[in-house]
Protein backbone atom coordinates (compact mmCIF):
# COMPACT_ATOMS: atom_id res chain seq x y z
CA UNK A 1 0.00 0.00 0.00
CA UNK A 2 1.08 3.40 -1.16
CA UNK A 3 2.48 6.29 1.64
CA UNK A 4 -0.13 9.01 2.76
CA UNK A 5 1.95 11.60 1.57
CA UNK A 6 1.96 9.42 -2.19
CA UNK A 7 -1.78 9.43 -1.82
CA UNK A 8 -2.22 12.93 -0.96
CA UNK A 9 -0.32 13.94 -3.94
CA UNK A 10 -1.97 11.93 -6.29
CA UNK A 11 -5.59 13.16 -4.82
CA UNK A 12 -4.57 16.82 -5.12
CA UNK A 13 -3.47 15.96 -8.52
CA UNK A 14 -6.54 14.41 -9.93
CA UNK A 15 -9.12 16.70 -7.75
CA UNK A 16 -7.11 19.95 -9.43
CA UNK A 17 -7.71 18.50 -13.01
CA UNK A 18 -11.34 17.89 -11.89
CA UNK A 19 -11.56 21.50 -10.54
CA UNK A 20 -10.83 22.75 -13.73
CA UNK A 21 -13.57 21.54 -15.81
CA UNK A 22 -16.14 23.91 -13.24
CA UNK A 23 -13.61 27.00 -13.64
CA UNK A 24 -13.07 26.37 -9.92
CA UNK A 25 -9.39 27.19 -8.36
CA UNK A 26 -7.66 25.61 -5.05
CA UNK A 27 -5.07 27.13 -3.44
CA UNK A 28 -3.24 25.37 -0.79
CA UNK A 29 -3.10 27.16 2.47
CA UNK A 30 -0.29 27.75 4.60
CA UNK A 31 -1.34 25.60 7.33
CA UNK A 32 -0.32 21.73 6.09
CA UNK A 33 -3.74 19.89 4.93
CA UNK A 34 -5.94 22.91 4.41
CA UNK A 35 -7.02 24.19 0.73
CA UNK A 36 -9.15 27.06 -0.33
CA UNK A 37 -11.68 26.45 -3.40
CA UNK A 38 -12.99 29.43 -5.23
CA UNK A 39 -15.73 29.17 -7.87
CA UNK A 40 -15.89 31.56 -10.59
CA UNK A 41 -18.95 33.12 -8.71
CA UNK A 42 -15.95 33.85 -5.84
CA UNK A 43 -17.73 31.26 -3.55
CA UNK A 44 -14.82 29.92 -1.04
CA UNK A 45 -15.20 26.61 0.47
CA UNK A 46 -12.62 25.42 2.73
CA UNK A 47 -11.12 21.84 2.08
CA UNK A 48 -9.39 20.18 5.19
CA UNK A 49 -8.61 16.95 7.10
CA UNK A 50 -7.08 15.66 10.06
CA UNK A 51 -6.27 11.95 9.11
CA UNK A 52 -6.76 11.22 5.18
CA UNK A 53 -8.96 10.73 3.07
CA UNK A 54 -11.05 11.79 6.09
CA UNK A 55 -12.12 14.96 4.32
CA UNK A 56 -13.96 18.24 5.76
CA UNK A 57 -15.58 20.66 3.29
CA UNK A 58 -16.64 24.08 4.78
CA UNK A 59 -18.69 26.47 3.44
CA UNK A 60 -16.86 30.03 4.04
CA UNK A 61 -20.12 32.54 4.25
CA UNK A 62 -18.41 36.11 2.10
CA UNK A 63 -21.84 37.03 0.47
CA UNK A 64 -25.33 35.45 0.27
CA UNK A 65 -25.28 31.57 -0.56
CA UNK A 66 -27.20 31.57 -3.94
CA UNK A 67 -28.65 28.76 -5.72
CA UNK A 68 -25.38 28.53 -7.43
CA UNK A 69 -23.03 28.25 -4.57
CA UNK A 70 -25.38 24.86 -3.38
CA UNK A 71 -24.61 23.39 -7.19
CA UNK A 72 -21.08 24.51 -7.20
CA UNK A 73 -20.73 22.70 -3.51
CA UNK A 74 -22.31 19.51 -4.96
CA UNK A 75 -20.26 19.33 -7.93
CA UNK A 76 -17.19 19.69 -5.92
CA UNK A 77 -18.11 17.02 -2.90
CA UNK A 78 -18.44 14.59 -5.94
CA UNK A 79 -15.02 15.48 -7.45
CA UNK A 80 -13.29 14.80 -3.67
CA UNK A 81 -15.89 11.31 -4.04
CA UNK A 82 -14.89 10.62 -7.11
CA UNK A 83 -10.98 11.51 -6.81
CA UNK A 84 -10.97 8.99 -3.08
CA UNK A 85 -12.55 6.47 -5.47
CA UNK A 86 -10.52 6.39 -7.66
CA UNK A 87 -7.32 6.66 -5.68
CA UNK A 88 -8.82 3.24 -3.85
CA UNK A 89 -9.51 1.61 -7.25
CA UNK A 90 -5.69 2.41 -7.86
CA UNK A 91 -4.34 1.28 -4.99
CA UNK A 92 -6.69 -1.85 -4.83
CA UNK A 93 -5.00 -2.89 -8.28
CA UNK A 94 -1.36 -1.89 -7.73
CA UNK A 95 -1.87 -4.71 -4.75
Amino acid sequence: MPDTSNLISEFETLFRQKLKLNNCKLKKKKQENNYEIITPAKDIFLMSWCDFPDINLIYQPIGVRTQQTGVYERAIRSHISFCLNSIKDNTQTAV
